[in-house]
């Protein structure tokens, strides 16, 4: 997308960390964008590619981040803004952590600030284990700082499946996530963002074709996690994945619900929705599914 490149370009160009790698991967875009990406081709510190075919925007991410040569990597949308000491920021604050994440401010299409933060909709705090992952995120692409040697453990990117949750739940069980208390990005907010923050499955109408390819997507989801190499909570994550396999029989699982009520704490950590409406979404999730 060509119209906020240049604006991004700019405010990572302009970094105050000063050994930094911009790695730029075109997916064979068919607008301006490669005319806007030839005027950085000189700069020495910018590496070019173009995909000859469109790979989709994971493979896109995944193909960017192994290709790229430093000790830390830190992803951009085409349309997000990175205050000048982003970086700098986030070197400072992730030790010995596998990730770093910042708060956010959000914006507008037209780069209007909308007087709001990623704080003010999730609770942001450090992470240890994969709980907080199944249903809802904090931890987004356009926020975060990862340590190369994560991609060991994180690749290959599932697809179908959002990038940075799963890079997320992999640093979490890693060397953990921890937050910075700063907004170091602005957030542009519109339909074509592609990393997904908060829900896994927005509430809403949808049909019963529909509901039912969401719970297979979201029960994969679950797999994955449960699968993981350095998955921490084993029992935890087997048991979550079993209870929820039950929902194919397209009755309430109670058992499903009880537990989310029994492990609300971990399982909701970023929710800062009341209990009352946390209840209701759990009693959502418990609902059998139908074909």
């Amino acid at each position: 997308m060509e119209k906020h490149l240049e604006e991004q370009l700019q405010s990572i160009i302009h970094q105050s960390y000063p050994n930094l790698e911009i790695f730029i991967s075109d997916d064979a875009s068919t607008d301006g964008t490669i005319k806007i990406l030839e005027k950085y081709r000189s700069q020495p510190n910018i590496v070019i590619n173009v995909n000859s075919l469109n790979i989709g925007f994971i493979k896109n991410f995944e193909l960017a981040a192994l290709s790229s040569k430093g000790d830390y990597i830190a992803f951009a949308d085409q349309d997000d803004i990175w205050y000048a000491d982003k970086i700098e920021k986030l070197y400072l604050a992730i030790g010995e952590h596998s990730l770093v994440y910042s708060d956010s401010e959000l914006i507008d299409d037209k780069g209007i600030y909308l007087h709001k933060n990623l704080s003010d909709k999730a609770k942001m705090q450090n992470i240890y284990n994969s709980k907080g992952f199944g249903f809802l995120n904090a931890v987004s692409g356009h926020n975060m700082m990862a340590k190369r040697e994560l991609f060991t453990y994180a690749m290959p990117l599932p697809v179908g499946h959002y990038h940075d949750w799963w890079i997320a739940v992999q640093a979490a069980n890693l060397n953990g996530v921890v937050y910075l208390n700063e907004k170091l990005t602005q957030y542009r907010q519109h339909s074509k963002s592609v990393s997904k923050t908060f829900y896994l499955s927005e509430p809403g109408p949808r049909t019963l074709s529909k509901r039912y390819s969401s719970y297979l997507r979201e029960l994969e989801w679950f797999e994955l996690i449960k699968n993981s190499p350095i998955e921490k909570e084993k029992e935890f994550s087997n048991l979550f994945y079993d209870l929820y396999s039950l929902k194919k029989k397209g009755k309430f699982v109670w058992s499903l619900f009880w537990f989310l009520i029994k492990n609300k704490k971990d399982i909701f950590m970023f929710s800062k929705k009341s209990y009352i409406s946390d209840l209701i979404y759990m009693r959502k999730i418990a609902r059998g599914e139908k074909q």
